[in-house]
């Protein structure tokens, strides 16, 4: 049996915390490996969108996308 709680979400309700890089698309949730070096990208769906993000619904960088990203600018 599973046990799954959901939460109904409003129209100004923001979405869940996606925990992928919005890079690369790869997990940085606890356990990943990921999840010491992971950046919050503060940048809401709609600007990583415009952006042109790969993954715009991930809230977060990881190590890797980060030092590529520095190393371009």
């Amino acid at each position: 049996m599973q046990n799954v709680n959901r939460m109904s979400k409003t129209k100004n309700q923001s979405k869940s915390n996606v925990e992928i890089c919005n890079e690369c698309g790869r997990d940085v949730s606890f356990g990943s490996g990921l999840f010491i070096n992971r950046i919050v990208d503060l940048d809401d769906y709609k600007i990583r969108k415009m952006m042109n993000k790969p993954f715009p619904e991930g809230e977060y960088i990881c190590r890797e996308c980060d030092e590529k990203l520095n190393k371009i600018s």
